[in-house]
């Protein structure tokens, strides 16, 4: 088929086209040289018919008074109301009046168009940040709000600070999102910018190079880790400023794609694999209800903190002897002149010079070395005689362990419960995934303490449960579905089986333990309502993680031998096992006779405020050393032990 050639009007909107795409200071300039070209051409037409009126004297006007005139009445069109002369003189001004009024309006039209999308670039979060020194977050996710939460209180230390986020979402959507989630800022600025995290070229929007940390979060609907290794790798090749010590940490969800991260991070770079890690801390909690909210104090900014703080006021002592020495601090472990972290070491090691000291406290500053050491007294050794005389060794015996719903983490779950378990302990997961009896099935014939079963139904069915007969077994622990987007969906069928759970559980003689895991912060309130004995909120745990790392990168060390079943872990012992009944004693002496067993106390847990949680659910962490103690049968020794 011919073409047909472009008629004068194509030209035309062709041409106003390519100056419409110019932008505004383009269209503000076309309207000036039409303007000035229509004020000469009035002017003219106006001398050329001999219209324009003789001044006072009789004097003709001059061109150039003629042109201002005509450029009074175009601007300001008041001027025409004094307008003597004839009527075809009246009759051109009023054409240069008209034509300024549809001037002077489309050049405001022109501005307000400007301004609004200069607004929208704003709103939009495309600027420059001009900052030092920040914290950068890069992605979006839920464990967005703990992070920023726990950062505005460590920047508390330091009378503010700020917070960079930087996502592919809304930013009005985010900062509103933020406010509502987060309200208490204090002396913090939160900056939010939106944009491609995994671009390289847009890292500088956000001063990527003058961050001293940055936090990676994997997104939400992302199946797996392929965002966080982009973002990684764009991270990489922005290099600090010269001299900035600049570090960062992310998390990976699948526990193969951990060395793909760490290639695509350097050496600045912490990752951690937040499904192993949530498994573990559900298989300790499930053996041991109140770990999470001991876990939660040690990874909070809130209460109490772990810090490295010099040994010069202990060199010389054995840890054993240097346990008593911080009134205000319990000690963990050391960090030798390699940089190695060693929790609860040989209580006989003796502190070296250019080691330093692992100790949670309140504050650094209140850690404060005791000028002489602790004696030890005859009463601690009637305490311990008596303990070691009349203790009851717990027999560890074969437990019954019941999991309803399911998640990725099931199969870490699993095997963590194998590792802990006593020979002949049975295990059942209950779920409708379609994946789980293959996954289980797979995993079976490497368990060595536990018989593992599958069976496929609606957790949240009041029938289902009764037919499972909770009171025969010890432990329960209630999963979240992956599955489900929605955090809050997830979490209410959790409750729902809570509920259930509760229901049966009452006026038992010997209830058995529920722990469950939930994805939102906002849940715990409702799952403290339906009783549970413990709760782990995933993604709060992981955020605290994060912010902790982020805020001091030596901290990774001492998490990770945490969290190793190799290494040192912290354990809720009977307080029978350490004293009398009714025997009075100070801290002091509790750890004396955690000493002996080569455990590190370092608090305990009153059975009586297990459900309160305006006291911590019981939990006292990092007690004064002088404070009295008198435990009772339903109270925990709170200890680091291998």
């Amino acid at each position: 088929m011919p073409t047909t050639r472009p008629s004068l009007g194509d030209h035309f909107r062709y041409a106003f086209d390519r100056l419409m795409a110019r932008g505004a200071w383009a269209l503000m300039a076309w309207h000036l040289l039409i303007a000035l070209a229509t004020i000469v051409i009035v002017s003219l037409v106006g001398v050329m018919l001999a219209l324009v009126p003789a001044n006072e004297q009789g004097e003709a006007m001059s061109f150039g008074a003629l042109l201002w005139t005509t450029l009074m009445h175009a601007i300001d069109p008041g001027t025409i109301t004094g307008n003597e002369g004839s009527v075809g003189w009246r009759a051109l001004m009023m054409m240069a009046t008209v034509f300024g009024i549809l001037l002077v309006g489309s050049l405001i039209a022109i501005l307000v168009a400007s301004v609004a999308d200069r607004f929208d670039k704003l709103r939009k979060g495309h600027s420059r940040v001009l900052e030092q020194d920040h914290t950068l977050v890069i992605g979006w996710s839920s464990q967005i709000f703990t992070i920023i939460a726990e950062l505005v209180r460590a920047n508390e230390s330091r009378n503010g600070g700020c917070i960079v986020v930087y996502a592919d979402h809304d930013k009005i959507w985010m900062e509103d999102e933020l406010r509502v989630k987060v309200p208490e800022l204090g002396r913090t600025r939160v900056v939010v910018r939106e944009g491609d995290p995994t671009d390289p070229a847009t890292l500088d929007v956000v001063a990527t190079a003058h961050a001293r940390a940055i936090i990676v979060l994997a997104p939400e609907q992302a199946s797996d880790d392929t965002q966080v290794v982009r973002a990684l790798l764009s991270v990489g090749r922005t290099e600090p400023d010269e001299g900035r010590t600049q570090h960062v940490v992310t998390e990976i969800r699948d526990p193969h794609n951990v060395a793909v991260a760490r290639l695509a991070g350097d050496r600045r770079t912490e990752v951690l694999e937040v499904g192993e890690l949530v498994a573990k801390i559900a298989v300790q909690t499930c053996l041991q209800a109140g770990l999470s909210v001991v876990y939660e104090e040690l990874l909070s900014f809130s209460g109490n903190e772990i810090y490295f703080i010099d040994a010069a006021q202990v060199i010389g002592l054995s840890f054993g002897r240097a346990l008593h020495q911080f009134d205000d601090g319990a000690l963990l472990g050391l960090r030798d002149a390699s940089g190695r972290v060693v929790l609860n070491p040989a209580m006989d090691r003796v502190i070296a010079v250019g080691e330093q000291l692992v100790l949670i406290a309140a504050d650094d500053d209140q850690i404060h070395a005791a000028e002489t050491p602790w004696p030890e007294s005859s009463a601690t050794v009637e305490a311990v005689g008596a303990v070691e005389a009349t203790k009851v060794s717990a027999s560890a015996a074969p437990a019954r362990t019941l999991i309803l719903g399911w998640s990725t983490r099931v199969p870490s779950i699993v095997r963590g419960i194998d590792a802990y378990a006593a020979p002949g302990s049975e295990l059942l997961v209950v779920s409708t995934n379609p994946d789980a009896e293959a996954v289980l099935a797979t995993l079976a014939p490497s368990l060595t303490r536990v018989a593992l079963t599958h069976r496929s139904d609606n957790m949240s069915d009041r029938r289902v449960i009764d037919s499972l007969d909770p009171r025969a077994w010890k432990h329960v622990m209630v999963l979240p579905d992956d599955r489900i987007a929605q955090a809050t969906e997830a979490d209410a069928k959790v409750l729902v089986a809570l509920l259930h759970l509760r229901d049966v559980a009452e006026g038992l003689a010997r209830p058995f333990s529920v722990v469950s895991e939930m994805r939102d912060v906002r849940s715990r309130a409702l799952a403290e309502a339906a009783r549970a004995d413990d709760f782990i909120i995933s993604d709060h745990f992981i955020g605290l993680l994060l912010a902790q790392i982020a805020e001091n990168a030596d901290l990774a060390a001492v998490f990770a031998e945490l969290f190793d079943p190799a290494g040192a872990e912290i354990y809720l012992r009977p307080a029978m096992d350490y004293v009398v009944e009714d025997h009075e004693l100070d801290v002091h002496t509790l750890i004396e006779i955690g000493r002996r067993r080569s455990e590190v106390v370092i608090g305990v847990r009153i059975g009586r405020d297990a459900r309160d949680e305006s006291k911590n659910f019981g939990v006292v962490i990092n007690p004064r050393k002088t404070a009295r103690l008198r435990l009772t049968p339903a109270d925990r020794v709170i200890v680091l032990a291998a």
